[in-house]
């Protein structure tokens, strides 16, 4: 329930070592400690499991390894080029000739102009080229290309996002949840399951970088605990990591919030059905439309569903059952109660 948890997500470090994290954040368990040994303490870390399917997984890496595949190929062209156009041209910067020299005396203005932006535009355009574009294949290969070699393509993967330098550098450490609104409304808008249910190369955006090491580290520790040596997968669900200075690596366990928000949803869903088929069975079933009527109309009005209002179509709902025959003190002991039906899901 990562939304409703944007008011409690703590201060990193706020805690005293006797104190211990503030809630929502723990001591990360002991069995993380080989994952954690590597990783920056100045940075923060979403761990999650990718559940997409495996062919998801290939046309999200398929699509960056044509695209590297096309910058590679023209850099090639461009150093192949190269080969027989720069060691002239740097034996004519020493004053030697070459095969590229100007005989400037049989060479007009017009044409010599030609010939200087033509080579001038040619090393401008190499040089946009590899500061540009060469570290993408570069990093293509020690990331996405080494990660795929060590782990393959599984049904569940650990994926592992990494804080980009642009934002993480200017935290403050140990203080900076607590202060900082703007970089905590970036990891709450990080661990939805919106965002979490795309596929770990989809999630690479301005603020998040993926760890490609600390994937292949984490997925091999998983590989090991077959021999019981390593880790269980379970470990890195969905999770939020931080370094403070009193009490260590500290971690946001969001999946176990999450699975209580759903049981809590699933529990309510269930309330609703059941006070619909009580009313059906009864032959009142126009009573439940005409209820759904009432809140949604009491939960519409401006300032949103408030005790006061939540009242009020209690009280309506009350006569409502009392004008149609059915004893509404009765009615919702049969039920359980009725806490949690006083406004729709």
């Amino acid at each position: 329930m990562a939304k409703s948890s944007r008011r409690r997500i703590p201060a990193s470090g706020a805690s005293t070592p006797s104190a211990g994290p503030i809630a929502p954040f723990v001591k990360a368990p002991s069995t993380l400690a080989s994952f954690l040994e590597p990783l920056s303490p100045r940075e923060v870390y979403l761990v999650h499991i990718d559940t997409t399917p495996i062919d998801v997984k290939w046309q999200a890496f398929l699509v960056p390894c044509v695209v590297n595949t096309i910058v590679t190929a023209i850099l090639a062209l461009r150093v192949w080029m190269g080969l027989s156009t720069y060691p002239a041209l740097f034996a004519i910067a020493f004053g030697s000739d070459s095969s590229l020299s100007i005989d400037y005396s049989q060479t007009g203005w017009l044409e010599l102009a030609r010939i200087i932006l033509q080579r001038t535009g040619a090393i401008f355009i190499d040089y946009f080229l590899v500061t540009q574009f060469l570290h993408w294949p570069v990093n293509f290969i020690f990331g996405p290309v080494l990660w795929r070699r060590a782990i393959g393509f599984r049904d569940r993967e650990i994926v592992v996002r990494c804080s980009n330098r642009s934002w993480s550098k200017k935290l403050k450490r140990n203080t900076w949840i607590r202060d900082d609104e703007a970089n905590r409304d970036k990891i709450i808008a990080a661990v939805t399951p919106e965002r979490t249910g795309k596929t770990g190369y989809l999630l690479v955006d301005e603020d998040w970088n993926l760890d490609y090491a600390a994937m292949t580290h984490a997925q091999k520790l998983v590989d090991r605990n077959r021999r019981g040596d390593g880790v269980q997968l379970d470990e890195f669900r969905l999770s939020v990591l931080v370094h403070t200075d009193a009490d260590g690596w500290c971690i946001w366990r969001v999946a176990d919030e999450n699975v209580s928000h759903d049981k809590e949803r699933s529990e309510h869903r269930d309330q609703i059905m059941a006070f619909k088929d009580k009313l059906t069975a009864l032959g009142k079933e126009d009573l439940f439309f005409r209820w759904v009527e009432i809140v949604q109309w009491e939960s519409s009005q401006p300032g949103g569903f408030t005790p006061e209002r939540q009242k009020s179509a209690m009280q309506q709902v009350q006569q409502m059952f009392n004008e149609a025959g059915v004893d509404f003190s009765s009615f919702w002991d049969d039920l359980g109660g009725m806490t949690g039906l006083e406004q729709l899901d």
